[in-house]
C-alpha cells in the first residue's frame, strides 16, 4: 500500500499537492476547534456534578463573578456558549467535508482531463498499437475508478486520520492509562480485521479492473457488429458475455463494500463494552465516586462519538482502496506520462506547399524490425497533379499515405516539401484533407459534419455551401425540411454509403487543405453511385492535388500518373496506358475493374 500511495503522490501535480496540504491546515484548525468545544462540554458536566469546580474553571479562565450572580443564570450562560461552539463545530465539518470533496473531485477532474488530452496528443502509431476500446475503458471507467474509489477514499482518510490524531493526543493528555487502553483496544481491532481480509480486497480489485476492460471490449464489439448479430442470430452470445462479466464485477464490488462497512457494528457493541469498563474500573477498582467519573465519561463518551464514525470511515476508506488499488497498475504509466499541454493549433508554424512533395529513401517498419512495410520508397508529387497508388492487398498502399499525410515517421529516408526535409510533421498536416474508405460521422448536424470540429457558433457558412456544391450534396441537404441543420443520426445512419462519402468529401474540401487523400474512397459503393462520386472528384482536378488509393483501375483511368506497389515497394510507375502496354500484373488488376 505504501508503494502505491507514492504512485498516487507521484502523478498529483506541483499545485494539487499545495492544495492538499491547504486542506490538512484546515482539517487541523477544525479539529482544534472540535476538541476545544468537547473540552468545553466536559468542564459543563464537571460543573453540574459538583458546583464547587465553577470556581475552579473561573479562576482558571481569570474570570470573577460578583457573590450574588445565580448559579442557574451561569449555567445558562454557559450552555448557550457551548450551544454556540456546538453549532460553529457543525457548520464547520460541513464546509470542510465539502471542501474534501471538491478537492478530491476537482482532482479527478484534473487526472482524466489530463489522461483524455494525454491520448488525444499521441501520434497515429500510438492508435495503431492500442486498442480504442482500451484507450476508453482507461478514461470513462478506470479514471473514475481512480477518482471515486482510491483519490477521493484517499484524501478523506487522510483528513480522518489527521482529526483521529489530535483527538488521541488530547483525550491522552486528560488520562493517559485509560485513553491509550481504548485507543489501542479500538485501532488494534482494525488493524487485524484489515490484516484477514486485505487478501479477498485485492482478489476484488483485480475482478474489477479484469470485468471493467471486458465489459468495454464487448460493449464495442456488440454495437458495431449489430447487423451481423441480428442477421446470424448471435444477439445472446453478446448479452451472455456481457451478463457474465458484469455479474462477476458487481459481486466483487458487493463483497469490498461488505468488507468495508461490516467492522462498524462491531466496533459499536465495543463502544459499550469500553465505557462499561471504564466506569468498572474507575467506580469499582479505583473507589472514585461518580461525580469524579463523570466528566472522565463525558470526554470518552464525546470523542466516541467523534472517533468511531472516523475510524469507520478510515477502514472503509482503506479497504475501498485496497478493493481498488489495481487501477493504479492500469492507470499509472499512462499518468505519469500525461504532462503534455494540448497544443493549440493556431501557434502552429504550417509548411507552405507550392510546387512539389516527395519521399525519398523512404522505409518504414511498424515495429522497427526487419519486416518492412515500406522499402526504399522514392515518390515525387507536383502541385495540382492526380496520383493513383494502386497494389493489391497488403502492398503498403496504406502505409504510405499515412506517410504522405505525415501520420508516420520514416524509419530511414526524408519526407520533403519543395525540395526540403520536413523535420516537425505536425507542420505538415493541415495541407492535408484524407477521404477515408469507412468514413465515421459525427451524431450531430451536417453543417457540424461538414465543419467537423468548429462549435456551431464558429461554422462558416461561406465555405460550407461551397463545399456542399462541390462534392454535389445539394441534393441531399434539400431533401431535409432542415437543409444543413438537419440531424444524421449516429454514424449517419438515416443515409446511404454514397451520401456518407459525400459528406466526407465536404468534409475534406471545407479545411481547404490544398491536398486531398482519398483512401479507397469508393470501393465500398455500387457502381452508379460510384461513378456520381468520380464525377465530384474529377471537378477538382486542376484545382486540387490529388492522391488516390485504389484497388479498382476505373477509379485512377484519369490520373496523370500512378504508382504500382508489391511487398512495400514501388515496382512500377507511369500512366493508365503505360502500365497496361507494360506490366503484367497491372493488367491482371486491370480485368477486375
Amino acid at each position: 500500500m505504501i508503494r502505491q500511495f507514492k504512485q498516487l503522490w507521484t502523478i498529483l501535480s506541483l499545485e494539487q499537492r499545495r492544495r492538499l496540504g491547504f486542506l490538512q491546515i484546515m482539517v487541523i484548525a477544525i479539529s482544534i476547534f472540535e476538541l476545544v468545544t468537547i473540552g468545553m462540554i466536559a468542564g459543563f458536566m464537571g460543573i453540574v456534578s459538583d458546583n464547587s469546580k465553577l470556581d475552579y474553571y473561573l479562576s482558571f479562565l481569570n474570570i470573577t463573578l460578583s457573590v450574588d450572580t445565580p448559579f442557574s443564570r451561569v449555567l445558562m450562560v454557559i450552555s448557550c456558549i457551548i450551544l454556540i461552539f456546538l453549532t460553529v463545530s457543525s457548520l464547520l465539518s460541513v464546509i470542510m467535508t465539502k471542501k474534501i470533496n471538491q478537492i478530491s473531485l476537482g482532482f479527478g477532474h484534473e487526472l482524466t482531463f489530463r489522461l483524455f488530452s494525454f491520448y488525444q496528443t499521441q501520434d497515429w502509431i500510438y492508435y495503431i498499437k492500442n486498442n480504442s476500446s482500451t484507450l476508453s475503458n482507461k478514461v470513462l471507467i478506470e479514471s473514475n475508478r481512480l477518482v471515486f474509489n482510491v483519490l477521493t477514499p484517499a484524501v478523506n482518510m487522510l483528513s480522518r486520520l489527521v482529526f483521529i490524531l489530535l483527538i488521541s493526543i488530547a483525550i491522552i493528555s486528560y488520562d493517559m492509562g485509560t485513553s491509550l487502553f481504548v485507543i489501542l483496544f479500538f485501532v488494534s481491532s482494525y488493524v487485524l480485521i484489515s490484516a484477514v481480509l486485505k487478501k479477498r480486497l485485492q482478489e476484488n480489485g483485480r475482478l474489477v479492473a479484469d470485468s471493467n476492460q471486458l465489459k468495454s471490449k464487448i460493449v464495442k464489439e456488440a454495437f458495431t457488429n449489430t447487423k451481423a448479430a441480428i442477421l446470424l442470430n448471435k444477439r445472446k452470445y453478446f448479452i451472455n458475455t456481457f451478463e457474465k462479466h458484469s455479474f462477476q464485477q458487481s459481486q466483487a464490488q458487493a463483497s469490498t463494500m461488505t468488507i468495508a462497512g461490516a467492522p462498524r457494528y462491531m466496533m459499536e457493541w465495543l463502544a459499550y463494552v469500553s465505557m462499561i469498563m471504564i466506569i468498572i474500573l474507575n467506580l469499582i477498582i479505583k473507589g472514585d465516586d461518580f461525580s469524579s467519573i463523570l466528566p472522565l465519561l463525558t470526554i470518552y463518551g464525546l470523542a466516541a462519538f467523534k472517533l468511531l464514525p472516523s475510524l469507520q470511515q478510515v477502514y472503509g476508506n482503506l479497504a475501498t482502496i485496497k478493493g481498488n488499488i489495481s487501477v493504479l497498475d492500469v492507470l499509472k504509466s499512462d499518468m505519469s506520462l500525461s504532462t503534455v499541454k494540448v497544443k493549440s493549433e493556431k501557434n502552429i508554424n504550417s509548411i507552405s506547399f507550392k510546387d512539389s512533395f516527395e519521399i525519398s529513401q523512404g522505409c518504414f517498419s511498424y515495429d522497427n524490425n526487419d519486416q518492412l512495410a515500406l522499402n526504399t520508397i522514392n515518390l515525387k508529387i507536383n502541385k495540382f497533379e492526380k496520383i493513383g497508388v494502386v497494389g493489391h492487398s497488403g502492398s503498403g498502399k496504406s502505409t504510405l499515405i499515412d506517410v504522405l499525410c505525415g501520420l508516420l515517421s520514416l524509419n530511414s529516408g526524408q519526407l520533403k516539401v519543395d525540395g526540403k526535409s520536413i523535420e516537425e510533421l505536425s507542420t505538415w498536416y493541415h495541407n492535408i484533407s484524407y477521404v477515408p474508405q469507412t468514413v465515421s460521422l459525427l451524431d450531430s448536424t451536417i453543417a457540424e459534419n461538414i465543419a467537423f470540429g468548429v462549435d456551431y457558433a464558429e461554422i462558416d457558412w461561406e465555405k460550407v455551401n461551397k463545399a456542399v456544391e462541390l462534392s454535389c450534396l445539394a441534393e441531399l441537404v434539400d431533401s431535409f425540411s432542415e437543409g444543413l441543420n438537419s440531424q444524421l443520426g449516429e454514424n449517419g445512419i438515416q443515409i446511404s454509403g454514397g451520401q456518407r462519402q459525400r459528406i466526407s468529401i465536404a468534409r475534406a474540401l471545407y479545411a481547404e487543405s490544398e491536398i486531398l487523400i482519398f483512401d479507397e474512397a469508393t470501393s465500398a459503393l455500387d457502381g452508379i453511385t460510384e461513378n456520381q462520386i468520380m464525377e465530384s472528384i474529377e471537378k477538382l482536378s486542376g484545382k486540387k492535388t490529388i492522391v488516390m488509393i485504389a484497388h479498382r483501375l476505373k477509379t485512377i483511368r484519369n490520373c496523370d500518373r500512378i504508382y504500382f506497389m508489391e511487398k512495400g515497394e514501388i515496382t512500377d510507375e507511369g500512366d493508365y496506358q503505360t502500365l497496361m502496354a507494360k506490366n503484367v500484373h497491372f493488367r491482371e488488376m486491370d480485368k477486375f475493374a
